[in-house]
């Protein structure tokens, strides 16, 4: 559900010839949703390879899609504005559990990616506190950005109340 709200958000808020970071690419379904939206630049990141060979497999090489092996909390590469920059946390599916996105490395992406982000830019987050660290790492971030001046941003989360580990989407729009 909320996976296809993010999508119907990103298309809405991109034109062509904008610039996109896929921060945690992960089989690549974002990823390819992404492609599909005449973006002149797309940096994907995940720091397992193996996330990348899906990605990589599902695409194809492009001439404007960059992939990068490594965490996201550096966005290393990618030295010009962006207009969105998604996240889509937790486990790769398929693979390893126990890797898991951090709530550290993610909040330092996130101040990273807020400085990389143009002006009216938004940053998509999905949400999984289905396991132990995804609902640490939630409860961080959400507690992170309630704090943001409501002058430089708009933050807003996306959630179903009767389902307490349900996915949620954490949409925040920088104004100046």
């Amino acid at each position: 559900m909320f996976l296809t709200f993010a999508h119907e958000e990103w298309k809405k808020h991109l034109r062509p010839g904008n610039r996109a970071i896929d921060a945690t690419c992960g089989n690549g379904h974002d990823t390819l949703i992404l492609s599909t939206l005449n973006l002149s630049h797309l940096y994907v990141f995940d720091i397992q390879e193996k996330a990348l060979e899906e990605t990589k497999k599902r695409l194809g090489v492009r001439e404007n899609i960059s992939y990068h092996l490594g965490c996201h909390s550096i966005f290393l590469g990618v030295e010009t504005s962006v207009n969105l920059i998604v996240y889509n946390l937790g486990y790769l599916p398929g693979g390893n559990k126990s890797l898991t996105t951090q709530a550290e490395t993610t909040l330092k992406s996130l101040e990273n990616g807020l400085n990389l982000l143009s002006s009216g830019g938004l940053i998509s987050m999905t949400l999984y506190p289905g396991h132990s660290e995804g609902a640490r790492e939630k409860e961080a971030i959400l507690s992170h950005v309630a704090h943001f001046s409501p002058k430089n941003f708009q933050v807003s989360h996306h959630q179903v109340l009767n389902r307490s580990k349900a996915p949620s989407l954490l949409l925040i729009r920088k104004i100046y």
